[in-house]
This record gives C-alpha cells, structure tokens and sequence, in this order.
C-alpha cells in the first residue's frame, strides 16, 4: 500500500478522493471543498493522504500538526518550525481522521494505517514526533494498537438512540423535574413571537453563522483572543452540499440566525457538530437539542452523535455514552 499527502488549501486533492469518500458514507466534511474551507481559519497546518493498495484507493485520513505556540497564523503550508505531534481528526466534527473501505480486513486496516504513518513521517521529517489518533471507538482498536503503541480511555460521545414514536413518549421517559423543565422549554420556544424554528433546513447565512460561531467558543475559550473564526466561505460551501443540515431559532423580524446547530450524515445517522449562539441569549442550545429529537422521531433516523463533553446534561436528554480511546504512536528517532 502506498499513500499519497497533500495539503488541503495547498494543492488539489488526489484523483478519486471525493469519490471514495462519498463511497465510505463519510461526512461531507471530508470532502475535499470543505477540507480546503476548514484549512483557510486552521491555526495549524492541515494534512490528508489517500492510501491506495494496487491503485485503488482503500482508506483516508486528515489532521494536523499539533504545533504550539503559533509562530505564524495564516502563513503558507509547509514544514513546521517546531517539532509536535500529528493528530488525526476531521475539522470542526467530532469524529476521527481515519476513513477505511468497508471490505478491508483488520490486517489491511492495520496496513494502511502504517503506510499512512510512513509516508508521514517521509513528509514532515523529524519534526514530526508520531501520530496521535484521537476519536478513536472501540471497534477501531485493533487497527492502531500494537508494539510501542500506548492508548487509553478518553472522554465518551453521548448517543440518543430512537426508540420513540412521539415526543409526548420521549418526554414521559424523562426523570419528572427534568420532564417539566424540558416541556415548559420546548411549549415556550416554540410559542415565541419574535423566533422561528427551522428544522433541518439545507442553508444558513453564513456570515451570521460565522460569526456566532465564533462567539460560542469564545465564551469556552481561556483564550478567546486566539479563537479564529470559521469563514462565511465554508458556511457557503455547505449551503451547497446534501448530507448536512441546520436547526436554527430565527429572528422572525430580520430573518437572521439568533442560534444554529449543524447536523451531519453519518453512516450511524446524524452527528451534531458546529454551533452558535448570540450574546445573552438562554436556553435556546437545549431548544435545538429537543428539535432535532423531534425530527430525529419524525423521519426515523436510528440515533444522533451530540459528542464528548457536558456529560450530565447530555445523560438527562437519554444519551448513553459511547466510549472512546486515543492511540499515541510515536517515531523512532532518526
């Protein structure tokens, strides 16, 4: 197997990227618009390679050089000052930077993930201590973990598995205060003079999304100075795709996005991903958890990825945690 780096941003991507992407089912993220998109705000430098085996393309991946401090934001790809660690993961997603075609066997897994590493370390040179694969699920284990390779348990995603028929049914499953809170929320919301709903609508306004956005991780920032925003072009390249979609509160009289929730396809049906909110607003981020529960009921879906982090609110919508593991592989020196 052989694998081929490039650099999003930089260079186009090899022939058939997109195509095997689609094939895999993966996120629209990966595809090579967005992956352009996703380098334009990185504050470090952005990598994939495709790996092919006999010409055909088996597996992909995507990460970046974990270099820090920042020696120059926005300066042009090329090989890094300082010497750091490359982690695989898909930009803004909380999903892993490992894609593989589904007839593979473990051990052409196993293969394509050291042909990739290989033709890593040939591109980035010592500076590049090893790989760390983030987001890695257990079923993936058996594809990283080897000789003078460590992993351990990291935070768990939260999984809402559908097995409701209506939203009356959901909330009656709730713990009673929780019941009440939630209900009175979503009657309330959904009563508002001044907002719109919008469910899983294909586009959004992307300066406006960019810039709550922005101001979302800002506030869970310690460094909220260094929080560069995701541009309105990569807002506009979504807008054109399938397989993502919007929950959205709308400002009934101007029409702009007051909160948004981005929703992907998955091969397990629906991961949340890029949200936002303005300033001073409540509540809202738990109204778009209950909508997209809602539509989740409505059209079928088998269940929604909401990720890592805010374990306990997470749980009381009837999240079950779905653990997850990082996978350090480090170079040898030399």
């Amino acid at each position: 197997m052989r694998a081929e780096i490039f650099v999003p941003g930089a260079g186009a991507a090899p022939d058939g990227w997109d195509p095997f992407v689609r094939a895999c089912r993966a996120p629209v993220l990966w595809e090579a618009p967005l992956l352009e998109a996703a380098a334009w705000a990185s504050t470090r430098p952005l990598y994939a390679a495709l790996v092919r085996d006999a010409g055909e393309p088996v597996a992909a991946f995507c990460g970046r050089l974990g270099v820090w401090p920042l020696a120059q934001r926005f300066g042009p790809p090329g090989r890094p000052v300082t010497p750091g660690w490359f982690q695989t993961h898909l930009p803004n997603s909380f999903g892993g930077g490992r894609l593989h075609a589904e007839a593979l066997t473990t051990a052409a897994r196993r293969a394509s993930v050291r042909a990739f590493e290989r033709a890593l370390r040939r591109e980035l040179g010592v500076r590049c201590l090893g790989v760390l694969h983030l987001d890695v699920l257990e079923h993936e284990l058996a594809d990283l973990t080897g000789p003078f390779r460590h992993h351990r348990p990291v935070a768990p995603s939260h999984v809402l598995r559908t097995r409701w028929d209506s939203m009356d049914r959901y909330f009656a499953e709730l713990p009673r205060n929780r019941r009440r809170r939630l209900t009175a929320l979503y009657e309330r919301v959904g009563s508002d003079p001044e907002l719109e709903v919008a469910t899983a609508v294909p586009a959004i306004d992307p300066v406006r999304a960019s810039r709550l956005d922005q101001l979302t991780r800002m506030k869970h920032s310690s460094r909220p100075g260094r929080v560069a925003p995701l541009p309105a072009g990569y807002f506009e390249r979504l807008n054109e795709r399938s397989g993502a979609v919007y929950f959205a509160h709308l400002d009934k009289g101007s029409g702009r996005p007051v909160s948004f929730d981005l929703v992907l396809d998955t091969p397990g049906g629906w991961a949340t991903t890029v949200t936002g909110s303005a300033e001073g607003v409540r509540d809202l981020y738990f109204d778009l958890y209950l909508r997209e529960i809602e539509h989740l009921i409505a059209t079928g879906v088998p269940a929604v990825d909401f990720g890592p982090g805010m374990r306990e609110l997470k749980e009381s919508f009837g999240c079950e945690l779905l653990p997850r593991h990082a996978v350090i592989a480090p170079f040898a020196p030399g």
